[in-house]
């Protein structure tokens, strides 16, 4: 049996290609909101400058495993949404808008508690299936 095993957080590397993607997408277009992404501490950090913006009008969701950020105003209707990796807890995000900048920041998912399986030694309700050659035929039935 062949086991490969991948480190704790290898699924980074594809969160990182994807939020290489969305801002550069983002970059762009002049006057749109920029997001950028980092790790800190293991945790994924969104920061997202809108300096004017009432703090009314940005809205920070999650839905599943799905992050929304959506700015409304007379001027801006703007949103990115992202999928968080299983390596990111969708239950642990917080948001911060301080002097016109938005901080959201989700946790890491909880490593897995190794755990010991104990094993099933007793004997089948059934019987087990024989394996038989191919080249062997059916004996008859008795009608």
């Amino acid at each position: 049996m062949i086991v490969r095993t991948r480190p704790a957080f290898a699924s980074f590397d594809s969160v990182d290609r994807m939020f290489d993607q969305l801002t550069r997408s983002l970059r762009t277009s002049p006057g749109t909101p920029v997001v950028d992404a980092a790790w800190v501490d293991g945790a994924l950090q969104l920061t997202v400058d809108l300096p004017g913006t009432p703090e009314d009008a940005i809205h920070v969701d999650v839905a599943g495993r799905t992050l929304t950020v959506a700015v409304e105003t007379d001027h801006l209707q703007w949103s990115r949404s992202i999928r968080l990796g299983a390596a990111l807890d969708s239950e642990q995000v917080s948001a911060r808008y301080v002097h016109g900048r938005l901080t959201v920041t989700v946790a890491p998912a909880p490593a897995a508690a190794k755990r010991s399986i104990a094993l099933d030694t007793t004997a089948p309700a059934a019987p087990a299936i024989e394996a038989r050659e191919a080249h062997e035929e059916e004996p008859p039935s008795e009608s």
